[in-house]
């Protein structure tokens, strides 16, 4: 047995860990919060999903696959809207919605890796991935990200990075102001106005000409990837596209 395998050996020993769903004792250092079977059985976005908010065509489900398609209240959405297409290759909740949960909260910065892993195998198969220039993080105001030790949003980005070879991490979108916490927000009205005015860049072209791909952990009703994209298409940006760990079975506004 070779070095990592005492060690992993010794932590199973002395250090016993759990999955975090069915409290399965984990003997593999590649997830340390959930096992194999959890993880797999968080529910999957597949084919056919709606090319604009994402989420699964719940009048095709059983389908097998096929083609993409929008769903009828995004057949009904501005072409102009500030955001062009969302993509998430899970719904939020199981395993996957525990581990954001756990990842943003919690300060479970592990989790970074399994969640990218899952982003890339989606980014893969469904998307254009050479079709970006910039790739930007949603960030958050400095107060809450010292708090925090981290963003999460950052640290997924930089993980995915290397999926979109022509994209480059820009760090020049801003939150001017504190915000409260999305989550805690019961409506979606009350979500757009708490993020209203949020967000700044460093200058008025910053954007100029990009292709962008918004990276966040989770897309509920969207108020703050909006407010995001909007500043970034008026900074120049020709398009925005978003790209989430997990997607809420509740539809973007």
């Amino acid at each position: 047995m070779g070095a990592s395998g005492w060690t992993l050996t010794l932590k199973n020993l002395f250090l016993p860990v759990f999955c975090q769903t069915c409290g399965l004792r984990l003997l593999t250092d590649e997830n340390r919060f959930f096992c194999p079977t959890c993880w797999e059985a968080s529910r999957r976005i597949d084919r056919p999903f709606c090319t604009v908010c994402g989420r699964p065509q719940v009048v095709a489900v059983g389908m097998g696959g096929g083609p993409n398609f929008p769903c009828g209240p995004c057949s009904q959405r501005d072409p102009n809207a500030a955001i062009r297409r969302v993509f998430g290759p899970a719904i939020y909740g199981d395993a996957i919605g525990e581990a954001i949960r756990l990842f943003k909260f919690h300060g479970k910065r592990r989790l970074a890796d399994p969640l990218a892993e899952v982003m890339i195998e989606f980014a893969e198969q469904e998307m254009e991935v050479e079709s970006y220039t910039r790739i930007v993080p949603v960030p958050l105001y400095r107060v809450r990200e010292r708090e925090r030790g981290f963003n999460q949003a950052l640290l997924l980005a930089r993980a995915i990075g290397q999926t979109f070879p022509k994209a480059s991490l820009a760090g020049s979108l801003y939150r001017i102001r504190p915000t409260q916490v999305q989550s805690r927000l019961k409506s979606a009205d009350a979500r757009r106005k708490n993020v209203l005015g949020a967000f700044a860049v460093s200058s008025a072209d910053a954007f100029r000409g990009d292709r962008v791909l918004l990276i966040d952990d989770v897309v509920t009703t969207g108020g703050t990837v909006t407010e995001c994209a909007r500043v970034l298409r008026e900074a120049g940006a020709e398009s925005v596209d978003v790209f989430a760990a997990a997607l809420s079975e509740v539809p973007f506004e």
